[in-house]
């Protein structure tokens, strides 16, 4: 016959136990609570000072590793610019023409400038993993506006549109590699060696050079939406719940002001875009043909006395009645 067993608990064991886990609970909720991050200045720091960011979400290895390579390429910068004639001759002694020397110096200055974007990205998508949820953004309404004029993208970020300021980001990188390769291939034009290298550089030269404007207004346009997103917060929820709302607001202002002013609010609220779109159509319309292509063939001569020929190729291809204004 097997034997009953009785088990009598104690209470208090019990209890201690209930206690522990308890405690256990409080500390995991508060160990979680202190590793929150805030995304928009994660992305701040590693944007200003590489590997900030890193610090930050104390990732301490990266965040090192960063701010050297930044050391290392600010540094890269000022020698190539400093010394660059004694950099050519001693590229010169290995049979590396100045047209090559500038191509190699010129990937590793792009090279640089995605491990920038890269430190400040990563921090960015390291603290929205840490949160367990998307950036929220600033409450703030001038910070993004500022971060946008300085970098598109960056105010973006500030107001929790991710997407967008990836674009942007895009953007800026884009700017950082047109823009000083204008300058400088305009500046050593004159020194560079005939070879395939020079006509390559003069072809990135010439894209970089007719993308320019587009940059401009890009970069416009990245002030523009940033400053009415930190003004009005519900621009800030999803495309469908944003369009959503924009057709209740405008059919309320319809029920309530009528079409004439529903619509007037509607352009006040838009009123830059609308000012470029008719600055540019009196622009084209009105200023005479011959300006257009007496400047363009301006260009292209000038461009032609420094044994350019890739821009003066498209503007001698180009019909000389083109209408602009019609």
């Amino acid at each position: 016959m097997s034997k009953k067993v009785w088990v009598i608990e104690d209470e208090s064991e019990n209890q201690v136990a209930a206690t522990k886990i308890h405690q256990k609970n409080i500390s995991t909720v508060h160990q979680n609570s202190t590793e929150q991050r805030n995304p928009s200045l994660a992305y701040s720091l590693s944007i200003i000072i590489w590997g900030c960011g890193q610090f930050y979400n104390k990732q301490w290895g990266l965040g090192v590793l960063l701010l050297l390579f930044m050391i290392l390429f600010y540094a890269f910068i000022g020698i190539a610019v400093v010394y660059w004639e004694f950099i050519t001759i001693s590229f010169e002694s290995v049979y590396v023409n100045r047209s090559e020397t500038l191509l190699i110096l010129s990937c590793f200055y792009l090279l640089g400038l995605v491990v920038w974007h890269f430190n400040a990205w990563q921090a960015y998508l390291r603290s929205i993993k840490m949160n367990q949820k998307a950036s929220q953004g600033i409450k703030g309404k001038l910070l993004p506006v500022v971060c946008s004029l300085l970098m598109p993208g960056w105010g973006q970020l500030l107001n929790g549109q991710t997407k967008k300021g990836f674009i942007f980001g895009l953007l800026l990188l884009s700017s950082l590699v047109a823009i000083p390769f204008i300058l400088f291939t305009f500046l050593l034009w004159p020194t560079l060696d005939a070879s395939r290298s020079r006509y390559i550089i003069e072809w990135i030269f010439s894209i970089s050079f007719i993308l320019s404007p587009f940059l401009l207004l890009m970069w416009i346009m990245n002030i523009f939406d940033a400053a009415k997103v930190s003004i009005d917060p519900t621009k800030k929820k999803p495309l469908r719940i944003r369009s959503r709302y924009v057709i209740n607001r405008f059919r309320y202002h319809v029920q309530v002001y009528g079409w004439k002013n529903a619509l007037i609010a509607l352009v006040k609220r838009n009123t830059l875009v609308i000012a470029l779109l008719i600055l540019g159509v009196i622009n084209f319309r009105y200023v005479p043909e011959k300006f257009y292509m007496q400047e363009l063939q301006h260009l292209g001569n000038r461009m032609s006395k420094k044994e350019m020929t890739v821009i003066p190729g498209i503007i001698k291809k180009l019909p000389n009645n083109i209408s602009f204004g019609k």
